[in-house]
């Protein structure tokens, strides 16, 4: 997932808008057919909540329709972020911003039926410590934890009726330890042992 392209255009507006400073705190409309072309029919609409506009909502929307909502407050360091289809209205992802350019925190998508599909997670350095995925019906999928940009702890998979379906370790991106695999039930079926990726005896 890469999503600091999808609010570059984000960026330039709201640093646009804050140069024009309103008066109070009521929703501002922006067309974006004033400040580019060609025209890609996105206006914005801007709520600030402190005098110097460094904190407040940031709306946009596509031909009338919610595209995306951005939260940015103390002073402008950090950001929540939603994004919708806009054709049904839904909900498609969640994101935590800093500064604009600076992943950090967990980017969230979601099920049609509103339920999350994956996770990520990032440090302070915007780096991914750890991965989720989910099963539409609400149950965890897989967990995956890294380091450095590659696997490293435990990664469990899991069935859809919630059961173990494998666990193990990774080490710098490559198996390490005793790995387990389980049925349906949760039985264990067997379990081979890795060193640097490799099945050992």
């Amino acid at each position: 997932m890469n999503p600091k392209s999808a609010f570059l255009a984000a960026v330039v507006l709201f640093v646009t808008c804050q140069v024009s400073k309103a008066q109070d705190n009521s929703f501002q409309k922006v067309d974006d057919s004033a400040v580019s072309k060609p025209k890609s029919q996105l206006t914005y609409e801007y709520q600030y909540m402190n005098d110097d506009h460094s904190e407040g909502v940031e709306k946009s929307f596509l031909f009338g329709k919610l595209k995306t909502e951005i939260h940015f407050k103390e002073k402008g360091k950090f950001q929540a972020a939603q994004s919708y289809d806009t054709k049904t209205g839904r909900l498609i992802k969640t994101d935590t911003i800093v500064n604009f350019n600076k992943l950090v925190g967990t980017t969230t998508t979601y099920y049609p039926n509103g339920k999350p599909k994956e996770m990520e997670h990032r440090d302070d350095s915007s780096a991914v410590d750890w991965y989720s995925a989910f099963f539409e019906g609400g149950g965890r999928r897989i967990i995956i934890h890294y380091k450095n940009g590659k696997r490293d702890g435990n990664t469990t998979e899991y069935n859809p009726n919630g059961t173990v379906k494998e666990t193990g370790n990774y080490t710098n991106d490559k198996r390490e330890g005793t790995f387990k695999f389980f049925d349906v039930r949760g039985q264990l079926i067997t379990s081979r042992k890795f060193k640097a990726d490799k099945v050992v005896k």
